[in-house]
């Protein structure tokens, strides 16, 4: 097949990894592949084996008529079996063209910023959803995006599917022995991504000032806007000397590994990447039971690792009672529907329904 993916750009952010991952596993199995990209913008390395083009659009002009003028030059004459688009950027140009191979593939979750909406709001939420998605096939990063998103859009969209990120779990842990890329810390817990307002790294730094264990530090590994308002308020909290901020490394599961816990505070997410590369090198991950993705991971004897609240205090005891715990159950159960094989079978059904439905 011949295979397209339609993203913003290429930085060192989450739907760009797991999009290179899962059009190098498309590759692998024989397909055309190529990425395309809204903004010619790279920062993640190790992309020669990739087919990728630009449509160069101005970084500096990022209005929808403009990106819809670059985007239809290219659409018109470019030849593909499916299009797949990550980014809600690249999910709202295809949304002007009445085309089966245009996937919107949704890796986020609206649902918690929905609940904080008033009933207008979520009326006007429903029905742009429905109107970005309607006619399409829709594929979701998990299975509560799909809920969610049926939910809203109701008999407007065609049933959407669930395609899971793929992990390489051998080469994850290859790369992971890579003694040059340790944190200067030696007894910590992990947080990884953005600094942005989503992951809430603000509850994470007041839940651990609540923390009882003295000797334990926190690694904030991940870059963002709210970079430099996180290290004030560390040091209002008086944790300057037991919290390092690094920046985002291309390599970072050597730090994934020395942790004692990977802890996820966010208000929402879409399939939390980080927890399952933890569980991969055999690294409990501690989360807040957000929308969407956490308790699809950590189900099982694996779900005393979810905290069903958002409460500081709360999740201090959780962080706690993980430090104290010996008894680390059987991590394999979180990542083993995520290996490239089960996701790769999964692609091929989903495309398979996709070509019935065509005729």
């Amino acid at each position: 097949m011949n295979i397209k993916f339609l993203i913003r750009d290429l930085k060192i952010e989450g739907v760009q990894v797991v999009t290179v991952r899962l059009a190098r596993l498309l590759q692998a199995n024989g397909h055309n592949v190529q990425i395309i990209t809204l903004f010619d913008h790279i920062e993640l390395p190790e992309l020669s084996d990739l087919n990728i083009s630009c449509l160069n659009i101005p970084q500096n002009n990022k209005c929808e008529r403009v990106l819809l003028s670059h985007f239809k030059s290219w659409y018109q004459d470019a030849e593909f079996d499916y299009l797949i688009a990550p980014h809600s950027e690249c999910i709202k140009l295809i949304a002007h063209f009445s085309d089966q191979r245009l996937v919107p593939f949704i890796h986020n979750s609206d649902q918690y910023s929905y609940s904080q909406r008033n009933c207008f709001k979520r009326f006007r939420y429903r029905n742009r959803l429905a109107k970005r998605l309607k006619g399409k096939h829709v594929l979701c990063v998990s299975e509560s995006i799909k809920k969610f998103t049926e939910q809203c859009c109701g008999k407007h969209i065609q049933p959407a599917s669930v395609l899971y990120n793929p992990f390489d779990i051998e080469t994850i842990r290859h790369y992971a022995c890579d003694e040059s890329a340790q944190a200067s810390q030696e007894n910590y817990l992990l947080f990884v991504g953005r600094l942005e307002k989503q992951k809430r790294v603000d509850r994470l730094l007041t839940s651990f000032s609540y923390v009882k264990n003295p000797s334990i530090k926190l690694v904030i590994l991940g870059e963002g806007s709210l970079e430099q308002k996180l290290k004030i308020q560390a040091e209002e909290l008086n944790l300057g000397e037991r919290v390092e901020f690094k920046k985002f490394d291309t390599n970072p599961y050597p730090i994934i590994k020395g942790a004692k816990a990977v802890v996820l505070t966010s208000d929402h997410e879409g399939l939390p990447t980080v927890i399952i590369e933890a569980l991969i090198l055999g690294i409990p991950a501690l989360s807040v039971n957000c929308p969407s993705g956490p308790d699809e991971i950590l189900t099982g004897e694996l779900s005393k690792y979810l905290i069903h609240s958002y409460d500081e205090k709360v999740i201090a005891e959780r962080i706690d009672a993980l430090l104290e715990d010996r008894d680390i159950p059987d991590l394999s159960a979180g990542y083993e529907k995520f290996t490239e094989e089960k996701v790769y079978q999964s692609f091929m059904t989903i495309v398979e329904q996709w070509n019935n439905d065509k005729h």
